[in-house]
């Protein structure tokens, strides 16, 4: 599975790194797509993290937060740039 360094005290989003659909395994019933539309995460470390990319399925949320990041999920009617924010800020203080 590709990676990608998240360097310490980062924020970004995984709008580019989400599979969005299911194609071409939609005959296989094991396959869901990715529920959300976007992903924040900040690395509140001093250390940098390699993240796996892209985002497949729900259970890359919690493999990632069990790392130290801070993940929040973003669905179409979130506030982005306030979750965003919001990250930003938590890492800062962090």
């Amino acid at each position: 599975m590709p990676k990608m360094v998240l360097l310490p005290r980062m924020t970004m989003a995984l709008g580019g790194y989400i599979r969005e659909t299911i194609f071409p395994y939609e005959d296989d019933g094991e396959v869901k797509p990715f529920p959300y539309r976007n992903v924040i995460v900040g690395n509140p470390t001093d250390e940098p993290i390699k993240i796996e990319v892209p985002a497949y399925d729900e259970g890359w949320i919690e493999r990632h937060k069990k790392l130290g990041l801070i993940v929040v999920p973003v669905n179409e009617d979130d506030d982005f740039v306030g979750l965003f924010q919001m990250v930003k800020e938590k890492v800062k203080r962090a």
